[in-house]
């Protein structure tokens, strides 16, 4: 059976409502108006008329410029009237790429990759500065959608960052987190992604090593709730966000 928070779309991977997850106050985060997903490059007619109908108001792409470059959103006609994206980065080749290019891949140096990934990513400052204009625009209660390119890493970051914030439990964060594993084939996708990459980095790569690097495992998301420590400080030190902007967020998005 199907989740009723993922939203099947054609052209885009991973699209769900993180929103709908009780509080340890006994209250409930609100639908439909967090919304998460993969790239919105390939999007369909039919994918634009349903994000249409879900009235986004806020676009934060997590991905550096060269991936958007290369793979640029498509939007639906009622495009988000903001939109936060990073400078970061410039012509240069993502992270994950960089290092596919460097061989010898098996599901142990991914899994190790990812791990590391995971450990970098809440403390690089480009990520930190979206994430704290997200949470203060979600101060608002307007609709958002965060995005990377496969919604999983970057993405889930930030989303079990804002589903803490709104006082959700550690066991239904990773619960959201670990939906992507419904949410995406990855069984189907790993052959088609592997070629891709092949291309991309001229160097053979083989579908089963990249399973890590496509799917989400607990101890990725561990890695980053480790180093990030408490969240609480981590608002506070690292996105500069007081009490009172938490408390404004809580105002907005429980129910």
């Amino acid at each position: 059976m199907s989740d009723p928070r993922i939203i099947a779309l054609d052209g885009v991977h991973n699209f769900r409502d993180f929103g709908g997850w009780s509080t340890h106050a006994g209250q409930m985060v609100s639908r439909k108006r967090l919304f998460r997903s993969g790239h919105l490059s390939r999007t369909t007619p039919k994918d634009r008329t349903k994000i249409d109908a879900l009235d986004i108001k806020t676009l934060a792409d997590l991905r550096q410029p060269i991936e958007r470059q290369r793979e640029p959103n498509t939007l639906p006609e009622k495009a988000p009237h903001t939109v936060f994206e990073t400078a970061h980065g410039g012509h240069q080749e993502a992270p994950h790429l960089q290092f596919l290019r460097e061989g010898n891949l098996s599901v142990n140096s991914v899994k190790a990759y990812m791990v590391s990934a995971y450990q970098r990513i809440p403390h690089e400052t480009h990520h930190q500065h979206i994430f704290a204009n997200v949470f203060r625009q979600l101060a608002n209660g307007e609709p958002l959608l965060i995005h990377c390119a496969a919604g999983k890493d970057r993405t889930g970051i930030l989303a079990a960052l804002i589903l803490s914030a709104l006082g959700v439990d550690r066991d239904q964060v990773f619960e959201d987190y670990l939906l992507t594993n419904k949410a995406v084939d990855i069984d189907t996708l790993l052959p088609s992604i592997a070629a891709r990459i092949s291309e991309q980095t001229g160097e053979t790569v083989e579908p089963e090593a990249l399973r890590p690097m496509l799917g989400v495992e607990e101890e990725f998301l561990d890695a980053a709730l480790a180093t990030i420590g408490p969240v609480d400080t981590y608002f506070e030190t690292a996105l500069g966000l007081s009490k009172a902007d938490l408390g404004t967020l809580r105002d907005a998005l429980i129910l």
